[in-house]
């Protein structure tokens, strides 16, 4: 992962305050222990995501609350605001104290949520 992260700063150039691309994060909800449960569901609010645009944008779903926001880069570390809390997102290790619980998976979806 880190290699990804660090070809993503080397596409925007040293100093970028985003991600050079569209870059997604999903985590099966507690209620799920396997992919395989999720699919069964269905897909019906298994997951929650967080999509860092690499316009600066950032969206978050966390079932049943969407929020939207904006981010910038500070090291390895994605400060996304919100309009109700501010979210310090470790890309190294895909992990956040704001985000407690199961660990995220850095994934590519066949659609990013950033238009």
């Amino acid at each position: 992962m880190r290699a990804l992260l660090l070809s993503a700063l080397v596409i925007t150039g040293c100093g970028s305050d985003t991600l050079g691309e569209d870059t997604a994060y999903r985590r099966l909800v507690d209620q799920y222990s396997t992919y395989d449960q999720c699919a069964s569901s269905g897909f019906a609010g298994c997951y929650q995501t967080l999509t860092l645009c690499a316009s600066g944008r950032v969206r978050m779903e966390l079932d049943p609350q969407r929020m939207e926001g904006k981010y910038t880069l500070e090291d390895d570390t994605a400060v996304a605001s919100f309009p109700t809390m501010t979210v310090r997102f470790d890309l190294d290790s895909a992990t956040s104290q704001q985000l407690p619980g199961r660990a995220w998976e850095l994934v590519e979806p066949v659609v990013y949520d950033c238009q």
